[in-house]
């Protein structure tokens, strides 16, 4: 009996050990078993930050979520606003090579990279003189034949005139029938002869612009011939081909120039005067009748700016012609050949024709 006595105490003490145990397990959390371990570089910079920033995030459960020093981005104010101020002192390179290049290199070179040289501005040609706009067949023949009368008073054995054309145009259906000619002989007279209600060519017309005093002169006046002959077959091309002049291979003739010419450039090029060469004038409706003061004096310049064009290079090629003569005489044959051959054009500054 006093042997059970001993022994309940003993019972009573083992099975209080699990209790104990128990207790100690619930106050202890699982990191006390791991603060004896040396914390890595990242766990002790997560540490520094998480305690200058123990404010813990609300979640939208209500819940304390992680400390904002958790958080990938651990910039303060001040560190963030040193930052942007370095980006906008040197902004991200996100230009394209082609530029990054040019800024390259005009930081090595310390100058700019040269600009485009910028168009000269021309002044526009100003149209003075008269217009004379006819439209049915009678007057236009009766107006030929005035000014088939006046070259027939001329001097001269060779009358220039300028010679153009105009039609409509349609995207759809290309270029239509022959609607305009126009003409000048005089730089104080332009003829406007609008095509629309005449079936057939006045003979008067026809007969003068094969006049065999008058020369017929224009940019690509060939190509014009042959539309006009395909429009109205009562006019030979062949014939006017053989009589005309085009002023931009005169011009490269003369000046030794090359390229192929427009009447713009050419205004440019030999008179220093730009055309006012308006896409919506250009393309208008040419066939309806009455044309408006716009389209009539877009027709005028275009004749009268020829007229001046050739005579401006009448005169260049009479002067080329006498300095080439004057330096035969004095140098010789040979020397006029060599000095040729290396570029000389012989051709003189002189003034320039007044519009």
């Amino acid at each position: 009996m006093d042997k059970y006595l001993i022994k309940l105490p003993n019972k009573n003490n083992n099975e209080m050990v699990p209790d104990k145990k128990e207790v100690a397990k619930k106050e202890t959390p699982k990191t006390t078993s791991r603060q004896g371990k040396k914390d890595t570089p990242k766990q002790a910079k997560e540490k520094e930050n998480t305690e200058e920033d123990n404010t813990p995030k609300q979640t939208k459960a209500g819940r304390t979520g992680r400390s904002t020093g958790k958080r990938k981005t651990l910039d303060t104010p001040e560190i963030t606003q040193d930052k942007e101020t370095v980006e906008s002192e040197n902004p991200p390179k996100r230009r394209s090579t082609r530029t990054t290049r040019s800024t390259r290199s005009m930081a090595d070179s310390g100058t700019p990279s040269p600009e485009k040289e910028k168009p000269e501005k021309l002044p526009f040609i100003k149209y003075k003189g008269a217009i004379k706009y006819y439209t049915e067949s009678q007057d236009i023949a009766a107006s030929a034949d005035d000014v088939m009368q006046w070259v027939d008073k001329q001097k001269e054995e060779v009358v220039p005139m300028a010679f153009d054309m105009e039609w409509p145009f349609s995207f759809q259906t290309g270029p239509g029938k022959t609607s305009v000619i126009q003409i000048c002989v005089d730089e104080k007279c332009c003829y406007i002869y609008q095509l629309t209600n005449v079936k057939k060519l006045p003979s008067a017309l026809v007969a003068l612009i094969n006049h065999p005093k008058v020369r017929l002169h224009g940019v690509n006046i060939k190509a014009d011939f042959r539309k006009l002959q395909r429009d109205y077959p009562e006019v030979s091309a062949d014939a006017l081909i053989e009589k005309c002049v085009d002023l931009g291979v005169w011009c490269n003739t003369i000046c030794e120039t090359g390229g192929r010419w427009s009447l713009e450039r050419l205004a440019n090029f030999i008179c220093r005067k730009a055309m006012d060469k308006s896409k919506k004038v250009r393309m208008s409706k040419w066939h309806v009748i009455p044309l408006d003061e716009n389209q009539l004096m877009y027709a005028a310049i275009d004749v009268y700016i020829g007229q001046v064009i050739y005579r401006d290079l009448e005169q260049r090629e009479k002067t080329k012609l006498k300095n080439e003569e004057k330096f035969k005489e004095e140098n010789g044959e040979t020397a006029f050949k060599a000095v040729k051959a290396l570029g000389e054009k012989f051709l003189s500054k002189m003034n320039e024709v007044a519009l």
